[in-house]
């Protein structure tokens, strides 16, 4: 093969190269299995016969049948409430007198769907938290609240949020049981995949062979820098520049002989 050949075939090969960095990412993106979630998950065996597990079942899972007075704002809710100063005010005033009235209307429509979704109402930044038992009557016009134990919160918790095992899909099943192998003192967790069956359900608890479990976030993990793809598409178009480089000092050393 003669030099100005080579040279050409040398520059053909490195400009190939030189779009490395595009196309081996998107590659890699395309034959790659889904990306893992932020956040690592442990299982903590709790019981409603220990006093202290109680106060874990309601800080971890009571979101499933209380809501929080602080979350009927505009800055928590998103929007979601027609009047929440009045229906948080009523809420409030409900949990120090026992009984509450508004004649707003949007304030009674917030309150009965409060009502629908929630079986109490607490004060997470109160001095102390308590937990209410609420109902909304006449239309939405009378709300009343009266003081539970924690005890029976957790119960209600248990009763209407936890996952039966033997209930779930044969994919969530075995999501479940990763984080239960993963769950020892010694481990870091487990951390699913975007698509693994029941990561939408986390934090959860879970009751397997008539033990509960408290599956909770146990830490997180942020995936920064740069992927390896890309660092190899990177070393493939310093190759091609090199080639190109090269093919060009051939070419015109080739030229000048002749």
């Amino acid at each position: 093969m003669r030099l100005r050949e080579l040279a050409l075939l040398l520059a053909v090969v490195g400009l190939a190269c030189l779009p490395a960095p595009v196309y081996l990412p998107a590659l890699a993106d395309a034959t790659s299995p889904p990306p893992k979630v932020s956040q690592s998950y442990r299982a903590e065996t709790v019981s409603l016969a220990n006093e202290s597990d109680t106060e874990t079942i309601v800080d971890r899972h009571g979101r499933t049948v209380s809501i929080s007075v602080h979350q009927v704002s505009h800055r928590y809710s998103a929007g979601e409430y027609r009047a929440p100063n009045e229906t948080r005010e009523t809420l409030e005033a409900a949990m120090r007198n026992g009984t509450a009235r508004t004649t707003a209307a949007g304030a009674r429509a917030d309150l009965r769907a409060i009502a629908r979704n929630n079986t109490y109402v607490h004060d997470a930044y109160g001095e102390r938290q308590r937990y209410y038992r609420f109902s909304v009557e006449e239309n939405g016009s009378l709300v009343t609240a009266r003081n539970v134990t924690l005890q029976r919160v957790a119960n209600t918790t248990v009763e209407r949020g936890a996952y039966r095992y033997e209930n779930l899909s044969p994919e969530a099943r075995e999501t479940v049981d990763r984080i239960l192998r993963n769950s020892s003192d010694e481990d870091f967790g487990y951390r699913p995949r975007v698509n693994d069956a029941f990561v939408d359900r986390h934090p959860a608890l879970v009751e397997k062979e008539g033990t509960l479990h408290s599956i909770t976030v146990y830490g997180h993990v942020d995936d920064f820098g740069f992927g390896s793809a890309l660092v190899v598409g990177l070393g493939v178009a310093g190759v091609g520049a090199v080639l190109i480089l090269v093919g060009g000092v051939m070419y015109a050393v080739a030229w000048w002989r002749e």
